[in-house]
């Protein structure tokens, strides 16, 4: 068979959670294809990078230039899907181009936007809503990140749960795992301007990840500790939908001297970081699985997780809960694990067992059959 992947979004430099996904997946299939008999062809709008450029025998690029910065997928891959056939095509993202094959397969990472659109940019709810109308009706099938993804999307849509197949995203172990350098682990800590104590968060800055009811309960807990209490937060990840009113909550809080903005951190950095924190924090409204977490679990970082859609799921015992509506809760874990060094050294265990559940050998052993058998 001739299988097509869409790569565009794994060729990206700065990465993100739906990028990593595509990028590690890729390279893990490659290792599992070997003279599989198949051929498989990355598709991607500029020369493949940061080692995709690696490729088996089997496996070939083809680079579809394209001068705008939007319509990529629905213009020109489609064109040279049209010209040059595939028997199957893969898509990382939860998007259809306009000429396909029947045996299409999409990666559905959550479907959040249905459930809580005022959290989204508006056009941005209109777009996945009409592609998950498109998947529906003419994806062959669809993969979810987690049982209750695969639920929700089913349930959601009206789609046969027999079309939807699960496959756990995993964590780059190479790169998240217990740190004990306390050398380089002071050096990412001065290159970052930050002291310990302090709490992070990692992911995008965004109304969905809840970030505002994060500041509310990291400004109480710091009140009630009184002045002069060393404990910050650090935040990393860059703006996104809604920024603006985490950036207003910042700026209001009593604290807002000891909550660090970061940016973007290059994933090399981050496990110093999360080695260097009391605890991760996750506050998110709506998850479909949940990388951010399950990283800072494999460095041994504890976890305080919001206890909304696949998290509980994926992160099971290993995690503190509270809801994401109520910030008194996360102020009284955030409490808790200031003191408790107990809780805190077994989470840190617990974590590290929980997080080799994942990996993405295991994740791309799941998804080569959902590409390669067809009955």
């Amino acid at each position: 068979m001739l299988i097509g992947i869409e790569a565009t979004r794994a060729n990206k430099t700065a990465k993100t959670g739906v990028e990593w996904y595509a990028w590690h997946v890729i390279q893990e299939l490659k290792s599992l294809t070997l003279n599989d008999g198949n051929s498989w062809i990355l598709y991607s709008n500029a020369p493949l990078a940061g080692g995709l450029e690696k490729l088996p025998e089997n496996w070939f690029e083809e680079r579809l230039k394209w001068p705008l910065p939007y319509g990529w997928t629905q213009f020109r891959l489609s064109w040279d899907l049209r010209k040059h056939p595939v028997d199957v095509l893969w898509m990382p993202g939860s998007t259809l181009p306009r000429i396909f094959p029947k045996k299409t397969v999409v990666t559905v990472h959550d479907v959040g936007f249905h459930h809580l659109p005022k959290l989204y940019k508006p056009r941005q709810v209109h777009i996945h809503e009409q592609a998950m109308r498109e998947i529906k009706k003419k994806a062959a099938r669809i993969i979810a990140v987690s049982e209750f993804s695969g639920r929700d999307i089913a349930e959601s849509y009206g789609i046969d749960p027999k079309n939807i197949a699960i496959t756990y995203p995993g964590v780059d172990f190479e790169t998240y795992h217990p740190i004990t350098d306390a050398a380089e682990i002071e050096e990412r800590l001065r290159r970052y301007r930050l002291s310990q104590p302090f709490y992070i968060y990692v992911g995008r800055l965004e109304a969905k990840k809840n970030i505002v009811t994060l500041i509310k309960a990291f400004s109480r807990f710091k009140t009630q500790r009184g002045v002069g209490d060393p404990f910050k937060l650090a935040l990393v990840g860059a703006p996104g939908f809604g920024y603006e009113n985490i950036k207003r909550e910042i700026n209001n809080s009593p604290v807002k001297s000891d909550i660090l903005e970061l940016g973007y951190v290059p994933e090399a950095d981050k496990p110093y970081l999360l080695a260097a924190a009391e605890a991760l924090v996750h506050p998110s409204f709506y998850e479909g699985f949940g990388i951010p977490p399950v990283e800072a679990m494999a460095c041994g970082c504890p976890v305080v997780s919001s206890n909304a859609a696949s998290l509980p799921e994926i992160l099971g015992g290993a995690a503190l809960y509270f809801s994401p509506e109520e910030p008194e809760q996360l102020t009284t874990l955030l409490d808790k694990l200031a003191q408790d060094w107990e809780t805190k050294n077994k989470m840190k265990e617990m974590g590290i067992e929980r997080a080799k559940r994942y990996s993405w050998k295991s994740t791309a052993q799941r998804t080569l059959p959902v590409l390669t058998s067809w009955g």
